[in-house]
């Protein structure tokens, strides 16, 4: 038997499982999320180490708004939804990652999480639609009201760069 219809027919179901991906909604925030007050298996005094060049500090989980954006990493851009508007849900929701030259994004750092009080991560909801070039839900579902996001990402030079996000959605 020969390789190349083997190969063909993986690339087709391939193809197809990715275009069935793209037609669902994905449920990136729920009511609980946005009202609840800790997420199911985070702790309320946790924290993380996020390193900017050689300085690294120590984040607490609860410290619900960063807005510095940590820039020696991978450029994160975000393309829908666009900023400063208002939208009903679903949204498209697209980010792209963009390597700073002689690196590659390192998938497995990135990390996107709902900020509150207490943040959620929020990376395994969307992780089926993250690429070497980005993030692609057609359809991301979210309740009313104002959400901030922050999208965090590492290149292999091992260069950080994290974004706060902010999106509208209207009832």
């Amino acid at each position: 038997m020969s390789r190349v219809p083997i190969m063909a027919a993986v690339a087709i179901l391939f193809a197809a499982c990715w275009g069935c991906a793209s037609a669902n909604t994905v449920t990136l925030l729920t009511r609980q999320d946005v009202e609840g007050s800790i997420a199911q298996g985070q702790e309320e005094n946790g924290s993380q180490t996020v390193c900017e060049s050689e300085t690294c500090y120590n984040v607490p989980m609860s410290f619900s708004v960063i807005e510095t954006k940590f820039s020696t990493g991978p450029e994160i851009k975000v393309v829908e939804p666009a900023p400063d508007g208002e939208y009903r849900a679903p949204i498209k929701l697209i980010i792209d990652f963009i390597p700073r030259p002689g690196t590659q994004v390192d998938l497995k750092t990135f990390r996107l999480e709902y900020l509150k009080f207490v943040s959620v991560d929020i990376t395994g909801r969307v992780a089926g639609y993250v690429g070497p070039t980005g993030v692609r839900v057609e359809k991301a579902d979210l309740p009313p009201g104002d959400h901030k996001l922050r999208i965090t990402l590492k290149d292999t030079a091992g260069g950080i760069s994290q974004m706060v996000y902010l999106v509208k959605i209207l009832k």
